[in-house]
C-alpha cells in the first residue's frame, strides 16, 4: 500500500454514529460547508448518484477527510451506514419547493446544516428570497450530472462504439490537434506518463512531450518507439499533485481513453472498414449501390441512403451538415436538398444529429407555432423558451423546464424577488459587484430582437441571425439585416462591414472577458476592497476550441470593441486576466 493511501486510510477512522456528531466538524462553522460543496460538487454528485440514501453531510466531511478520494469514502460511508435524519429529507423536500430552480443536493446539506438550527434556517431563506444570497443553481447540477455520465462512459464504462460517436476519428484528431497546454493540463499529462512508463525518468518524459508540443499521442508514439532509453532500478512512485485520473477535463479524458483502448478501437475501425468494403463489393455487383443527391457519392448502400417523402436519395453525412447549416441561420423547415417542396422527417433526422442540437429544434418549433397562435395571456420563461398563458393577476412565471425552473417576475422580467417589488430589491455591496460584473458579460452573449424583444443566444453558425419571429439581425453589431449577406464579409476585411463568421474563442471568451475587465478596472479606482470577495476565475467561462472550419478574416479587438460597445484603443489596453502558463523548467542532462 502507498504512502498516501495509508494516510487516507488514518483520516478515515473517524467515525460518525450521529448526525450531530457531524455538525460539530469545525470546517462547516461560518458557512465553510458551501465552500466544501463548491470543492467537492462532483464527487459528491458522483457518490449520490450511486448511494442515494447517503448522509449528505457526512459525505462531505468524509470526502474532506479523505481528500475527496470517492473510493475510499463511499466505501467507508457504506461500512459506517450513517442515514439522513427524518426531519432534514422533510426540510430538504419544502426547499425544493421554495427554491425550484436550486442544486437539489445543495438543498439536501441546507437541510442537513439547518436541521436543528431554525434562526439559522430562517435567516438563511431570508436571504435567498431577497437575492442577498446566491445558491447553486439547477442548471449547473444537471450539466455536472451529464458531466459525469460523460467521464464515466470515457473511464470505467468504455465501450468501443459508444466512445466512436463521441470522438468518430481519433487516430487523425489526436495526431494533430493541439489541445489546451495550460500548466494543470501539462501536470494532467506527465501524471499519466509517469504512470504509464514508471521505468523513465521524469526529466526525459517531460523533454519528449515538450518536444512534441505537448501532444500526448504524439508523445506515447515517440516513447514507445525510442530505444535509447536508460530505465530507472525499480518503478516510480507518482508524486504529481495533479492525478489524470480525477479530471474533469473531456477533451483530455478523450485523448487517455484512446491511448489506454487503441488496440481494441483500432481492431473495430478496421473491422468496420473490412466489413463495409465486402458489402460495397457484393451490392455492386448485383447493381444495388445508390448515389447521394448531395454530395453524389456513388458507393453508397441500401441501408444508408435516407430520403424525403418525393423518393431524392441522400447520405447521414450530408443530412447532418445540412441540418447543422439550417439552424445556423435560424431555419427550422427542413426542406429536400435537392430542391423539391418536400419537408425532411424529424424522426429521421433524430438519428444524425447530436441529442442537444434535436432539442433545441424542438424549442424553436415549439416558439414558433406559440407566436403564430398570437395566444392571450401568453408569457415565456425570460432564461429558456418555455411559454405558459397566465391570467393578468399573476405576477410571476413559473418556469417548469426541468433544466431552468426559475421564476421569472412578469414587469422587470428578472428572476422573482417576491414579496418585494421591482424598486424594493436590495442588494450588499460584494452582490452587487458580482451581478454588475455577471450583468455586463451577460450583454455581450445576449442578443435581443429588435422587433419582438425576445432574448436568444448564438451557439454556432454564422452571424445572420434569425428570431423565431422571422426578423433578421447581426450578432455582431446587433442591427438588422436582409435576406441577403451584403452586409457582411468573409475572407478579406471590409470596413463597415461584419465578418460572416467567428471563432466562438472571441465572442464566449475574450469579448466577454473584455467587458468584465472594463467594470474591473472601473471599481479598483472607486472601490477596491469590494474586490476581495470576488473570484473572476469562477465568472469567466473556459476556453472552448472552435467548431466552426469557417473562419473570416477580422481585425480581433475591433470584433471585440464592437461586441461590448467600446473604442478599440480601450479594448487594446486591456490586460489578459487569466494567469499566465508559467515557463517548464529545462530537463537536467
Amino acid at each position: 500500500m502507498e504512502q498516501n493511501d495509508k494516510s487516507i486510510l488514518i483520516q478515515s477512522n473517524t467515525v460518525f454514529k450521529r448526525h450531530d456528531e457531524c455538525l460539530q466538524y469545525p470546517k462547516l462553522c461560518n458557512n465553510g460547508w458551501e465552500t466544501m460543496y463548491t470543492n467537492y460538487m462532483t464527487n459528491m454528485l458522483r457518490a449520490v448518484n450511486d448511494y442515494s440514501e447517503i448522509n449528505r453531510l457526512c459525505l462531505l466531511i468524509t470526502l474532506d477527510l479523505t481528500g475527496s478520494n470517492v473510493k475510499f469514502t463511499v466505501r467507508k460511508l457504506r461500512r459506517d451506514n450513517l442515514r439522513r435524519p427524518s426531519k432534514a429529507i422533510e426540510l430538504s423536500s419544502n426547499l425544493k419547493d421554495i427554491l425550484p430552480d436550486a442544486d437539489p443536493i445543495y438543498l439536501d446539506l441546507v437541510g442537513e446544516v439547518f436541521v436543528y438550527d431554525e434562526n439559522g434556517l430562517s435567516e438563511f431563506i431570508e436571504k435567498v428570497t431577497t437575492k442577498k444570497k446566491t445558491y447553486p443553481k439547477l442548471q449547473e447540477y444537471n450539466d455536472r450530472i451529464k458531466l459525469i455520465s460523460i467521464i464515466k462512459s470515457l473511464t470505467e464504462d468504455f465501450q468501443v462504439e459508444e466512445y466512436l460517436k463521441i470522438c468518430p476519428d481519433p487516430i487523425h484528431y489526436f495526431k494533430n490537434v493541439k489541445l489546451n497546454s495550460s500548466s494543470y493540463h501539462h501536470q494532467e499529462s506527465m501524471s499519466y506518463l509517469s504512470k504509464r512508463f514508471d521505468l523513465i525518468s521524469i526529466a526525459k518524459l517531460r523533454t519528449f512531450l515538450l518536444i512534441n508540443e505537448f501532444n500526448l499521442t504524439a508523445t506515447v508514439d515517440a516513447l514507445c518507439k525510442d530505444t535509447s532509453h536508460v530505465y530507472l532500478k525499480s518503478k516510480r512512485k507518482s508524486f504529481f499533485q495533479n492525478d489524470y485520473k480525477t479530471t474533469e477535463n473531456i477533451e483530455f479524458l478523450k485523448e487517455i481513453a484512446f491511448l489506454d483502448h487503441k488496440d481494441e478501437i483500432l481492431n473495430h475501425i478496421e473491422t468496420k472498414k473490412t466489413i463495409h468494403k465486402i458489402k460495397i463489393e457484393e451490392a455492386k455487383s448485383s447493381g444495388q449501390l445508390s448515389t447521394c443527391e448531395c454530395c453524389y457519392d456513388e458507393e453508397l448502400l441500401a441501408s444508408e441512403a435516407y430520403f424525403c417523402q418525393a423518393g431524392h436519395k441522400f447520405c447521414a453525412s450530408c443530412i447532418k451538415r445540412g441540418i447543422e447549416a439550417y439552424v445556423g441561420i435560424g431555419k427550422i423547415d427542413f426542406k429536400c436538398f435537392a430542391n423539391c417542396n418536400e419537408d425532411l422527417n424529424l424522426t429521421m433526422i433524430k438519428n444524425f444529429i447530436d441529442d442537444k442540437l434535436y432539442e433545441r429544434i424542438l424549442r424553436l418549433k415549439q416558439a414558433q407555432e406559440i407566436k403564430a397562435a398570437d395566444i392571450e395571456g401568453l408569457e415565456t420563461c425570460a432564461f429558456c423558451d418555455y411559454s405558459v398563458i397566465l391570467s393578468s393577476d399573476l405576477k410571476i412565471i413559473n418556469c417548469l423546464n426541468p433544466d431552468c425552473k426559475k421564476e421569472t417576475c412578469r414587469e422587470c422580467r428578472e428572476e422573482s424577488h417576491f414579496p418585494f417589488k421591482c424598486d424594493q430589491i436590495e442588494k450588499t455591496p460584494e452582490v452587487q459587484i458580482r451581478t454588475m460584473i455577471e450583468n455586463k458579460m451577460t450583454d455581450v452573449l445576449i442578443r435581443t430582437c429588435y422587433y419582438c424583444k425576445r432574448k436568444f443566444v448564438k451557439e454556432d453558425g454564422c452571424n445572420k441571425m434569425t428570431c423565431s419571429c422571422g426578423k433578421k439581425m447581426c450578432y455582431i453589431c446587433r442591427k438588422p439585416v436582409n435576406d441577403n449577406y451584403s452586409h457582411f464579409y468573409h475572407s478579406h476585411v471590409i470596413e463597415d462591414k461584419c465578418p460572416l463568421y467567428t471563432d466562438e474563442n472571441i465572442v464566449h471568451t475574450k469579448a466577454v472577458e473584455a467587458a468584465a475587465r472594463l467594470i474591473i478596472n472601473k471599481i479598483k479606482v472607486k472601490q477596491p476592497e469590494l474586490l476581495r470577495k470576488i473570484d473572476i476565475n469562477k465568472i469567466l467561462p473556459e476556453l472552448q476550441k472552435t467548431n466552426s472550419p469557417h473562419i473570416s478574416a477580422l481585425d480581433e479587438d475591433k470584433v471585440v470593441a464592437l461586441l461590448i460597445g467600446q473604442n478599440v484603443e480601450d479594448v487594446k489596453n486591456l490586460q489578459d486576466m487569466r494567469t499566465l502558463e508559467p515557463k517548464l523548467k529545462k530537463a537536467r542532462r
